[in-house]
């Protein structure tokens, strides 16, 4: 490494080679001859100061006191632990109602929306009126055969469908005002009913056939054996007209 200098002409100095005035745990200084001799030592040295001001640059940023000490150059406490808890438990608290907010899976439904009530359901006990203003009780005139013409001029599919109907059917002509009737067929088997808030059509007109023909055949005990829509001629539901008589 070198030789010791001192003021016996490089033999070992007095007093262990200590030099005054510094630290006695430092101990012995040696001086090298070739000061290249202490280039890893230096670099070293560097690397070591870097990382610490590194370390102090962070400290100082989340306001941490310099290491070895309990409170901050002035005297008070650091808020730099504080705020990274509270950092940390805003972070928890978003991810949890993130999660809980995400759909784990689409939810299942048994019939798609705007799909009208299955056969079998039973009609329900709604009171309309006629043209005369007249109340109509739905289920006092079973079996029925429920035409919701709204906007249709369907005089002509009202009277084959009164025609074709057995005696005991009431053919319900329905519409959000009730709707003209073919003067021939006029009589006890059908009938002309408003439906202002569009009740029956909301209920049994899905949404492809919002705008057509439907036609809903009820039997004598409330039963909905049928919903056909959009209706577009008599022999779309012909047969169970005549079975529900």
């Amino acid at each position: 490494m070198g030789t010791l200098r001192g003021d016996n002409g490089g033999e070992r100095p007095h007093d262990g080679g200590r030099v005054p005035g510094l630290p006695p745990e430092w101990g012995a200084i040696v001086i090298p001859d070739d000061a290249s001799e202490l280039d890893h030592e230096a670099a070293t040295l560097r690397r070591e100061w870097r990382r610490t001001a590194r370390r102090d640059r962070w400290r100082k940023r989340l306001r941490l006191p310099p290491r070895g000490n309990k409170l901050s150059g002035d005297g008070a406490p650091t808020l730099g632990i504080p705020l990274l808890i509270m950092t940390v438990a805003i972070i928890a608290t978003l991810t949890s109602l993130f999660a809980l907010a995400w759909p784990s899976r689409p939810a299942q439904h048994t019939a798609s929306a705007g799909a009208p009530p299955p056969s079998g359901s039973t009609l329900p006990d709604v009171t309309l009126s006629d043209a005369a203003n007249k109340p109509i009780r739905l289920k006092g005139n079973l079996p029925a055969l429920i035409l919701i013409v709204d906007g249709c001029d369907c005089t002509a599919l009202i009277s084959t469908a009164s025609n074709a109907a057995p005696g005991s059917v009431t053919v319900l002509a329905v519409g959000r005002t009730a709707p003209p009737l073919p003067s021939a067929v006029s009589g006890h088997k059908i009938k002309a009913v408003a439906d202002p808030n569009a009740t029956l059509r909301s209920r049994y007109a899905s949404s492809t056939a919002v705008d057509g023909v439907v036609a809903v055949l009820v039997s004598d005990s409330g039963k909905i054996t049928r919903t056909i829509q959009p209706v577009r001629r008599i022999d779309d539901f012909k047969a169970d007209l005549i079975s529900i008589g």
